[in-house]
């Protein structure tokens, strides 16, 4: 993260702020992020106006502090020697790390009085002139979500959700800067996918049991490329700093389709998870990218991500590599076609999968490897889970 579009202020200049309670709300080209308090005071002044996109590090706003043993408490040296030597010019909260204002984590503090919301209910609730108070959230914790809002708002305007322009804005320089600074190359394979469709069947029931969820051929295909990513290390890498940095675990991205665009939040460790640990993951994920609640960790890392548009009737496509991963495996519909096996033509479930690759990372041979790793899983997952290290139930 270089930059963030302060897009949102929860509280106004004079209102009394408590440590951990959200404070303005932060947007990037990947989600809506609250910022909290990083003590408790008053919000003196904002410098940052909605709307408006600065650098990492920018101070937005200054917080005056009840006294020197709160100034103590709060992180950044500078603004508690600053106050305890008698400057008058009070704490900043600035545009930071993620460390430095828990955007590695949801928002946790609350005021008395004012309901949890998303970013989006609140946005929502201020067009519409809804009452946040009169609302039973349905999220997480009794959060209110975009939904919730619309649902109690009797005779309000259907909203078609246009693209905000500045996070496509972001979107178009990531993308474009990958394909200037990455050297992809691609390659793709059919594969039949007549077992996939078995193993899907056989373990549903077991998934929904154990974790209420119905098991997707895309939770499958998850699998797949964690327990093949741990079976060939040299593609377990990215390239950083002008060198390559092997990776010590099977992190994967999952591309979810959002209002706002598409992001791809990191399933971690997947070859360590079953079926149904990945089910539980990637549901919670995508819920939290659709109500624009993911967090910076859930967003970074990752060796690379799945890509899967079968559900749109998609036979095969390309995908771009995210910068600081190094491959996108892109995957398309399973569907009923020709194939050959000896002499014979017969009909199949087949899926084609094509693998983008940073060729500073790894060569043909070596994605060629893990691409056929791949297939081979797909083509036996049940053999696949019962293997040591496979990931599967017990």
């Amino acid at each position: 993260m270089t930059e963030g579009t302060v897009s949102e202020w929860l509280k106004k200049p004079g209102d009394q702020v408590q440590k951990g309670e959200p404070l303005f709300v932060v947007s990037t080209d990947k989600a809506d992020m609250e910022v909290e308090s990083l003590t408790d005071g008053t919000l003196a002044r904002i410098l940052v106006e909605a709307g408006k996109t600065v650098p990492v590090k920018t101070v937005v706003a200054y917080i005056e502090k009840t006294g020197d043993e709160a100034a103590a408490e709060a992180p950044g040296a500078t603004a508690a020697t600053s106050l305890k030597s008698g400057s008058t010019q009070p704490p900043a909260a600035e545009v930071s790390a993620p460390e430095r204002f828990g955007l590695a984590q949801p928002a946790r503090g609350r005021q008395a009085g004012r309901p949890a919301a998303s970013p989006r209910a609140r946005r929502l609730a201020r067009e519409l002139g809804a009452d946040l108070s009169t609302i039973q959230g349905s999220g997480p914790g009794g959060r209110i979500v975009e939904e919730d809002v619309r649902k109690i708002t009797t005779g309000a305007p259907s909203r078609v959700a246009t693209p905000d322009i500045r996070h496509r804005q972001l979107i178009a320089e990531r993308m474009t800067r990958s394909i200037q600074t990455i050297p992809h190359f691609s390659l793709a394979v059919e594969v039949n996918a007549e077992q996939l469709l078995a193993a899907q069947e056989t373990l549903k029931e077991f998934v929904e049991k154990a974790t209420g969820l119905k098991l997707t051929l895309t939770d499958l295909f998850v699998n797949a490329v964690g327990l093949a990513l741990a079976g060939t290390p040299l593609m377990n890498a990215v390239w950083e700093d002008g060198v390559i940095r092997r990776q010590s675990a099977a992190d994967v991205g999952l591309a979810i389709a959002t209002e706002r665009g598409v992001v791809a939040p990191v399933i971690r460790n997947t070859d360590t998870l079953d079926p149904a640990g990945i089910a539980v993951r990637r549901n919670e994920l995508a819920e939290r990218a659709r109500q624009g609640r993911l967090s910076l960790l859930d967003l970074e890392g990752g060796t690379g991500t799945l890509s899967n548009l079968g559900m749109y009737r998609v036979d095969h496509f390309q995908a771009i590599i995210s910068p600081g991963q190094s491959f996108v495996l892109a995957v398309g519909m399973v569907r009923i076609r020709p194939w050959a096996e000896g002499a014979t033509v017969t009909v199949k479930p087949t899926v084609v999968l094509n693998l983008s690759v940073d060729h500073r990372v790894a060569d043909g041979a070596t994605a060629a490897r893990f691409l056929g790793r791949i297939a081979e899983i797909i083509e036996n997952p049940m053999k696949a889970l019962q293997q040591p290290g496979g990931g599967g139930s017990k």
